[in-house]
């Protein structure tokens, strides 16, 4: 088994960040300044889709080098970093949820609640931090 690519993943944790703090800037917005302009909302979803296909491709690359086979769907990947002892069973979950809901944003965008979006944006996206920094512990202790 192959062992883990750094350079790729701290490109893609690069972006990750990046993207986070972009996302921040527009939840940070009050309801009123978010909603008077559509293109705060259009940034939201394009970003949540860049961070969780970048966060994605960390997982598949770790599943795939260290755990011997890549993941049958964008879920399963993260429940996978569990098994591996990457993640926690809770922030595996709210992953394979975050997983889904970028299923949605590409291929059922049109189903999406908009409200839930910005909840997301505002609620949820400490998620990713997290997960840099789980991904970050384990593969310093697996070294």
């Amino acid at each position: 088994m192959s062992d883990v690519d750094i350079e790729t993943l701290k490109t893609k944790a690069f972006a990750i960040r990046e993207n986070v703090s972009k996302i921040r800037q527009y939840a940070g917005l009050s309801d009123e300044q978010f909603w008077a302009d559509e293109r705060n909302l259009l940034s939201i979803k394009l970003l949540m889709i860049q961070i969780i296909e970048d966060a994605i491709a960390v997982c598949s690359h770790i599943m795939t080098r260290r755990g011997g086979q890549a993941p049958s769907s964008y879920p399963e990947c993260f429940s996978g970093l569990a098994r591996l002892g990457v993640l926690d069973s809770a922030l595996a979950e709210r992953l394979m949820a975050m997983a889904r809901f970028r299923n949605l944003l590409v291929h059922r965008y049109w189903q999406i609640d908009d409200q839930r979006v910005l909840e997301l944006a505002r609620k949820d996206i400490d998620d990713l931090e997290a997960y840099l920094m789980a991904v970050g512990r384990y593969l310093s202790t697996a070294i």
